[in-house]
């Protein structure tokens, strides 16, 4: 790339990861994701140049882990607080509902909603479905600042592959 173009695109790159970056914290922005997306289309635009190939390989292993830790650690946090598959599925379900009902703040309601309702259907105990539902919580806080740090991490090594 040319050295106007090149800084262009590398400055456009940067305010996306950024903004990725900021969707780690925004349940409804795939914040990981995006910025995986962004450093793959730049490498692959640019031929692995700039962003070597073992670079981009460590990138992607961090974005899948990262990215989906909302599911794995969500999921892992109910079931430790005793949530059932089934309130787990319910709670999903609720996620997805309160995506698009109430944006942001709608997919963690409807997660905890779900698997709340989903225990104390099945066992008539609010004690039990509380539990349950703090352990979903739990773990998607935790999933969210792992994927925050994982974001932090690819931020820097497209910085560092691109800058040095």
């Amino acid at each position: 790339m040319t050295g106007l173009f090149e800084a262009l695109s590398v400055g456009v790159v940067v305010v996306i990861l950024l903004f990725g970056l900021v969707g780690t914290l925004i349940p409804i922005i795939p914040g990981v994701l995006l910025m995986w997306l962004t450093v793959f289309i730049y490498a692959w635009v640019d031929g692995f140049t700039a962003v070597s190939t073992a670079s981009f390989v460590v990138i992607t292993l961090i974005a899948l882990v990262t990215g989906t830790s909302d599911i794995w650690l969500t999921l892992f946090g109910a079931k430790k607080g005793g949530a059932s598959i089934k309130s787990m599925l319910i709670g999903t379900l609720g996620a997805i509902v309160g995506s698009f009902v109430f944006p942001i703040v709608g997919t963690i309601a409807g997660y905890i909603a779900g698997v709340l309702l989903g225990e104390y259907w099945q066992h008539g105990d609010w004690e039990i479905a509380k539990k349950a539902g703090i352990g979903g919580l739990a773990g998607w806080g935790i999933a969210t600042v792992i994927q925050f740090i994982g974001g932090i991490f690819i931020l820097i090594i497209f910085l560092w592959q691109v800058l040095f």
